[in-house]
């Protein structure tokens, strides 16, 4: 993007000199044909603005709730955490809506940070409101709780939010057979590529068959270090000591990583998914995430400068990616271990359960998760769609320069296990638990059998003690 707008300003001033430079009847032939050029790019982009303009319209024109929408009428508190650029792309659609919906008006409350703390301390006081989001991991604790309206009925009355759902998506929304949440994408997880190093390396950029054993090797050849043995100066790969990436590579061996309420990291699949990040760390193909976080550096800092050839991680990545990465990378789908699984990272929209609004916030979602209230969210790569025909439309998945190895998530998200840590709303405490026991083992400090097991006997005498 910064080529781009490189590019766009060179071109510019080159214009604007060669005009200068020209005399007399050249100047005004010049200006002559830049006012005809000028009136052409004016009358284009008016024609882009009314085409772009009437395709939103129709999308909208084609959403469930519009003719409910028109006999609405009430004040909707709609809370939701994210970054700035979040909060506008989100007020846009509010203002899309209410349009559509005259009667109704959506108070944004956006909550930049500490986004839980407030919600919990809105909860303690009995003033959820109307509509908020929770993190796939808290929609059990929620709902167990009583803050969480059931939406059943309203998919009946909205068919169309769960129609073309990807499969098991809506599964993560359910708890105890209810359904509280609303999902309509999710973040995908795959391996970006920075192909400018694989170049200057001589080596081929992986293919889509790759499996785990040629990601091993490839971290290898591509890790690079000073001339002197003294630094790593490439690293061939990074991880992170973070839940999506233990999901997936568990998840790549099939592994029952909680299994009958309780955790079972020890099973040889989950060891073997987790011997993956453990071993790349060991092999110097990696950072340690200790030494990174020491530095005062992140992961996907390291892949942004230059300093991590491979980086596996999620779509929140694209959108600084594409703004600050100066080479030439992509993404392809994850290496195969005896399968493949991708973790299901997502945040859930809910009804509360206090709210005297229920039908207009149903109505609300129902709209943001049409085809109209899609299309910014996914034009500007805040999450891949859920519903199979958005996935499918080249004009909307502009994941990275090529979208495939996003979709291919779609075909294998989420695992049975991290769906059963879910619904026991107890699976803040449990990642947590991961998170320090892993951490020792990719410092050094243990190993990771050790590690494992710690994970086990505590999480399985403190937190899953039923």
């Amino acid at each position: 993007m910064k080529k781009q707008l490189i590019f766009g300003l060179m071109a510019g001033t080159m214009a604007l000199s060669l005009t200068a430079c020209g005399g007399g009847n050249s100047e005004t032939t010049a200006a002559a044909s830049n006012d005809t050029q000028a009136t052409a790019d004016s009358t284009a982009a008016a024609a882009g603005s009314t085409a772009a303009a009437a395709d939103s319209a129709a999308a909208a024109s084609d959403w469930e709730g519009a003719e409910i929408a028109a006999t609405l009428s009430g004040n909707v508190t709609y809370m939701h955490g994210g970054d700035d650029y979040e909060r506008e792309l989100y007020r846009g659609i509010f203002d899309d809506y209410e349009a559509l919906a005259p009667g109704v008006k959506i108070e944004q409350l956006y909550v930049p940070s500490d986004y839980y703390t407030k919600l919990q301390t809105l909860a303690a006081g009995d003033s959820l409101p109307d509509i908020f989001t929770v993190g796939e991991g808290s929609l059990g604790l929620y709902a167990s709780t009583g803050y969480l309206a059931p939406i059943d009925d309203y998919l009946k009355q909205y068919p169309a939010l769960t129609a073309d759902l990807a499969d098991g998506l809506i599964d993560f929304g359910n708890y105890e057979g209810v359904q509280y949440g609303m999902i309509g994408g999710y973040t995908g997880y795959v391996m970006y590529l920075n192909k400018d190093l694989f170049k200057e390396a001589g080596v081929d950029l992986p293919t889509t068959d790759w499996t785990v054993e040629d990601y091993k090797n490839i971290a290898a050849q591509m890790t690079k270090k000073s001339e002197d043995g003294s630094r790593v100066d490439v690293y061939g790969t990074a991880i992170n000591n973070y839940r999506a990436d233990w999901i997936n590579w568990m998840g790549n061996y099939d592994a029952e990583w909680f299994k009958d309420g309780k955790s079972n990291l020890t099973s040889p699949e989950a060891k073997q998914g987790l011997g993956v990040m453990y071993d790349l760390v060991q092999a110097g193909s990696a950072p340690s995430p200790g030494t990174v976080s020491a530095t005062g550096d992140s992961e996907d800092r390291l892949f942004i400068v230059g300093k991590v050839a491979m980086y596996p991680s999620g779509a929140w990545c694209v959108t600084s990616f594409r703004n600050e990465c100066d080479f030439e990378w992509d993404a392809i789908e994850m290496p195969k271990g005896t399968t493949h699984s991708s973790p299901f990272i997502g945040s859930l929209q809910c009804i509360g359960a206090t709210s005297d609004v229920k039908d207009v916030a149903a109505n609300i979602l129902s709209y943001q998760y049409s085809d109209a209230g899609m299309e910014p969210i996914i034009k500007n790569t805040l999450y891949i769609p859920g519903f199979k025909h958005l996935l499918e439309r080249e004009d909307l998945m502009a994941f990275p320069p090529s979208a495939d190895a996003f979709r291919k998530c779609g075909e294998y998200i989420g695992s049975q296990s991290q769906l059963d840590v879910c619904k026991t709303g107890k699976s803040s405490e449990y990642y947590s638990i991961i998170s320090a026991r892993l951490g020792e083992a990719f410092e050094g400090q243990t190993t990771l059998d050790e590690a494992l097991a710690a994970i086990d006997e505590q999480a399985n005498t403190t937190v899953f003690t039923d």
